[in-house]
């Protein structure tokens, strides 16, 4: 209940997120008080790092978006923004947490993940870590929770890049941590179609890593015991557009993750990376 109550109160205050693009091209402008919802049908998947943990198969993705004069919903995220110029704006937004999905397949937080229109990426590569006897299945540990996050967003635009900082804050009390992400991206149009390329560098407080991968004595005596530590994770995207009409594109997106020792050493994880790839097309419904 406490989560919706946060939603509703996101609602009266909130504008503007990661991925809108200020209105230097028709094709990159958002118009406000406008609903967009895209569809994409085809066939992906993101990998889980876990031990036992399951894949994410991607078969049908939502990007969905609206923003009027005072706040917006953009894929999972509401918010508000203040442009501090024609190249700089600020915005507060909160979501909810992500950590949870590689633990609960069909946690809500998953279908917002792989917005179309700035594309993500993956490439498979099932090669494991070496983990000597400290292995624990997600399948014999406690459930975890599900936090909801506030941030502060700093964006910079240009007609091809885009700069972003954003850190964000547990305000549901649940791993009492914080988290934050820069990066850039780059946009270019060819005679193959658009293509974006975007790397990002995120970093997770030893709360936040404690919450969701570390082993304390609330779990199965028998397991080993881990204590999580700060994490930096790099991250790169690759995405791809092509359309075939006004409504209707060609689209791929591949993202790798590489997860620092921070998160190896947990007796949870087996792998160092988590990969994300799809292909398929998408249909603009308005």
């Amino acid at each position: 209940m406490r989560y919706w109550l946060l939603l509703l109160c996101l609602l009266s205050i909130t504008a503007q997120a990661e991925t809108a693009l200020p209105c230097t091209q028709d094709d990159n402008c958002v118009t406000e008080q406008k609903l967009y919802l895209n569809i994409a049908l085809g066939y992906g998947q993101r990998s889980n790092p876990l031990h036992d943990g399951d894949e994410l198969p991607l078969v049908l993705l939502p990007d969905i978006y609206y923003y009027s004069k005072h706040w917006f919903f953009d894929n999972g995220k509401l918010g508000t923004s203040w442009a501090l110029n024609d190249q700089w704006q600020l915005s507060l937004v909160g979501q909810f947490n992500q950590e949870k999905g590689f633990f609960q397949k069909w946690f809500g937080g998953n279908a917002f993940q792989f917005r179309h229109s700035f594309a993500n990426s993956g490439i498979v590569d099932e090669t494991e870590k070496d983990t000597g006897p400290l292995q624990a299945s997600v399948r014999e540990i406690s459930k975890r929770p599900t936090a909801y996050d506030l941030g502060l967003q700093l964006d910079w635009f240009d007609e091809n890049w885009h700069l972003q900082g954003v850190a964000w804050q547990d305000v549901s009390n649940t791993y009492q941590g914080q988290h934050a992400t820069i990066g850039a991206g780059r946009s270019w149009q060819t005679s193959t179609g658009n293509w974006q390329l975007g790397a990002r560098l995120h970093w997770k407080s030893a709360k936040l890593i404690d919450t969701y991968y570390g082993i304390d004595n609330n779990e199965p005596f028998y397991l080993d015991r881990y204590k999580g530590k700060p994490s930096w994770q790099p991250e790169l995207r690759l995405g791809w557009q092509y359309p075939l009409s006004e409504r209707v594109a060609l689209l791929a997106f591949l993202r790798y993750l590489h997860l620092d020792d921070a998160m190896t050493d947990s007796p949870l994880v087996r792998t160092d990376h988590v990969t994300t790839w799809f292909f398929g097309v998408s249909y603009r419904l308005f």
